[in-house]
């Protein structure tokens, strides 16, 4: 999605307001002002930043993925910086409509931005129906896939520290206690390799 938040900056093209902000981890990113007048759109520079309806967390969203344009009345929706810093740009969501409003290409980049969060929300969705072992190991993959760093054993990815057992615990539901015997019980599977601040999952 570099190109949406490309799109979004380029003054050439409908210049809309934009501020460059630099957040801390644990940092919340409020989708209306104080007044709830107005709403607000955050593209994702740099880092990685978790979508949270209250205490629960919907998704994670990291590097030219945008919180604010998947919207849902029955969800409470904010952000929480989950990297050490993250680099975010601020818009303001009746201005970015306008622009996407305006130009095909906006239009298509926008439509496909909601269709990939609304896939991610799904897939979690039905994951979340399963059985705590598969909820968590299926949830790590997931992970892996889109945040995971590779090692020189290929058939390995390290799930990077920032997601906690904290962190996991809100994204699947599931107590931390209950979520601390799951992954003892993956790694006496051989599903993952699980240590104290390390989390390895097998691809």
């Amino acid at each position: 999605m570099q190109q949406f938040l490309k799109f979004l900056l380029d003054d050439e093209i409908s210049p809309i307001k934009s501020e460059k902000q630099t957040f801390n981890k644990g940092q919340k990113l409020l989708l209306e002002d104080i007044d709830k007048t107005v709403n607000y759109v955050f593209g994702i520079s740099e880092g990685i930043v978790a979508m949270n309806s209250d205490t629960v967390t919907i998704d994670f969203l990291g590097v030219n993925q945008f919180l604010g344009l998947y919207m849902n009345d029955e969800l409470n929706l904010h952000g929480e910086i989950l990297s050490k810093t993250a680099v975010i740009w601020k818009f303001e969501l009746t201005d970015v409509l306008a622009k996407v409003t305006s130009h095909k290409k906006g239009l298509l980049l926008y439509n496909k931005h909601v269709m990939d969060i609304q896939k991610n929300v799904t897939q979690k969705s039905n994951v979340m129906k399963l059985n705590n072992s598969n909820k968590v190991l299926l949830s790590l993959r997931t992970i892996a896939s889109r945040f995971g760093e590779e090692l020189d054993s290929h058939d390995v990815v390290r799930i990077p520290a920032y997601f906690t057992r904290k962190v996991l615990s809100n994204y699947t539901n599931i107590k931390a206690t209950t979520l601390t015997n799951v992954l003892n019980k993956l790694y006496s599977k051989d599903k993952i390799l699980y240590g104290r601040r390390v989390i390895l999952v097998y691809i």
